[in-house]
């Protein structure tokens, strides 16, 4: 039984983007306000990483003092939008106010904790290797995994062992993996073949991320309807 139809989970991620746009700006005030600080030294920090990774002699750069608080305030203006996003999906409209902060610590905390260690699994491969495609492959194995951040923002208990049949762990998979990153490539190449530089990149960075959310969140939707009605039969 296919759980996730990847073209009508694509369809029904733009279309609820599309009916619910004013929601979706209310909830990204707060966050955009408190991650701007942090999102202006993207590009300084983004030529450090080029130069490091190209082995490059790094020039020097001027980064903000209080760069470790912009990061964190980043980290939490991303947790709160993305939670947010979730619940919205999830729970409805009326479950989420963009004008008010979220305050639970607990939630933020181990919402980026979970960030950080996906994070940390699929990028560590490619520090010792070199070999990016492997992050990749680990990621296949663990893409199950982020189904716990719709569990977090909706206050469910995580798990980690989600045992879903092989055609729905790959077009979960796809969906938040391959598809994102062929779309962002392919902008990418034409961006800087027709010289629009890296604005529009940005926005289709940022569309990719709305799109991937929602994206998630109904594919976490319907993988826990199935889990339902299996244990009622």
């Amino acid at each position: 039984m296919n759980i996730l139809p990847i073209n009508k989970i694509i369809l029904a991620s733009f279309a609820f983007a599309l009916s619910h746009w004013k929601k979706i700006l209310e909830i990204s005030v707060i966050p955009l306000v408190v991650s701007a600080p942090f999102l202006w030294t993207l590009p300084d920090l983004f030529l450090l990483m080029n130069q490091f990774m190209a082995g490059n002699k790094i020039i020097s750069i001027q980064l903000p003092e209080y760069l470790f608080t912009y990061l964190v305030l980043f980290m939490y203006g991303y947790s709160m939008l993305s939670i947010n996003i979730y619940k919205l999906v999830v729970l409805g409209g009326d479950s989420v106010n963009g004008f008010v902060p979220i305050i639970d610590a607990r939630m933020i905390i181990r919402f980026v904790g979970l960030t950080i260690l996906i994070g940390l699994v699929t990028i560590f491969p490619v520090m010792f290797t070199g070999i990016f495609f492997l992050q990749l492959v680990v990621y296949f194995f663990i893409v199950p995994i982020t189904l716990n951040f719709v569990s977090i923002a909706i206050n469910v208990p995580i798990k980690f062992t989600w045992r879903l049949p092989f055609k729905t762990h790959a077009n979960l998979f796809f969906l938040q993996a391959m598809l994102p990153a062929i779309i962002g490539i392919i902008f990418a190449i034409i961006t800087d073949y027709i010289g629009l530089g890296e604005t529009l990149n940005w926005v289709v960075k940022v569309v990719i991320y709305y799109w991937s959310s929602v994206n998630l969140a109904l594919c976490y939707q319907l993988i826990n309807n199935n889990i339902s009605n299996n244990k009622y039969n």
